[in-house]
């Protein structure tokens, strides 16, 4: 069995990231329905009842998950996408900084890191949130005390740390450290960071309208409850897992719509903000252990390539 059977039957049975353990219950209540009027059936009473399946009409209930399934991954998509946008702006950031940043004492040189481990502390900051936290231990390691205490008494934490990284930019622009047109593209840059977030903001607080949600939901409940008395006299007691099958599939299809319509919390199915934010932090943490062009020990000629290698 090849690498890619052996991944296959892996999702097949993996539970803990399926809607299983959100729609086990419900389909459960169905089968229990199905089997109450399987056994009623089977005293004579009549229970048969095809006509009932025209009532909503397949097409009709299947367009509307679709429609449903379709905005809630678009709402997924866009948020990987933002994420990403995120993420990857942070690291150009630091890059820029590192390289273009010049310091001649310790002093600046401490300035510089603390602002580009301020883009690591931003991501994070962002991702909290998203998900409506406070500052933690996470982000406490890569700013300063007094910064600390000023992110626990703001609302957008996010916002606070453009503030602080502009007024470094303005700082750099003031000494001559960058010119007028690097300032610029910088602020540019944090504002597309900014402007990123708030679109994950926008996903995260607009979830899709209640009545919509709700009147699918009746709909499910109608048509799943009328299944039995569709099939009941041609499939006899088979009628309680064909229910039970037809309800999972529906159903399923409803709690992956709703799982993935805000994809910033901790569901299986979310986007791995934390993995994100670890690969980001060590893609920054290379760039700053690295050095900048002009100071590192490489390019001043102190370590030849044969020594790196």
């Amino acid at each position: 069995m090849n690498h890619r059977e052996r991944s296959w039957f892996y999702l097949v049975f993996d539970f803990n990231s399926s809607v299983i353990p959100s729609i086990w219950k419900r389909v459960l209540v169905i089968m229990i329905f199905a089997l109450g009027v399987t056994i009623a059936h089977g005293n004579n009473l009549p229970m048969s009842q095809p006509i009932l399946g025209s009532i909503i009409p397949g097409i009709v209930l299947g367009l509307l998950l679709v429609f449903r399934t379709n905005t809630a991954y678009d709402r997924y998509w866009e948020g990987r996408k933002l994420i990403g946008l995120i993420s990857k702006n942070c690291c150009i950031m630091a890059k820029n900084i590192m390289v273009f940043v010049s310091e001649s004492n310790s002093e600046d040189y401490q300035k510089k890191i603390s602002h580009i481990k301020l883009l690591i502390a931003m991501f994070i900051a962002i991702k909290l949130q998203l998900r409506q936290e406070k500052v933690n231990e996470e982000i406490k390691n890569y700013i300063s005390e007094i910064q600390y205490l000023e992110l626990t008494r703001t609302k957008n934490m996010p916002l606070q740390m453009t503030k602080w990284l502009a007024i470094y930019f303005n700082e750099l622009a003031k000494n001559n450290t960058i010119n007028e047109l690097t300032f610029m593209t910088w602020n540019q840059k944090i504002e597309e960071i900014f402007i990123a977030f708030g679109g994950c903001q926008r996903i995260a607080t607009t979830p899709i309208p209640k009545a919509y949600s709700i009147h699918l939901k009746h709909l499910l409940l109608i048509y799943c409850f009328a299944i039995p008395f569709q099939f009941v006299a041609e499939l006899s007691w088979w009628t309680v897992p064909v229910a039970g099958v037809i309800s999972f599939a529906l159903l399923g299809i409803e709690a992956i719509g709703l799982e993935i319509e805000n994809p910033f919390g901790y569901d299986h199915n979310d986007l791995p903000l934390d993995n994100i934010t670890t690969t980001m932090t060590e893609d920054i943490q290379e760039i700053i252990d690295s050095g900048s062009f002009n100071n590192s020990e490489l390019w001043q000629g102190l370590v030849s390539l044969h020594q790196i290698t």
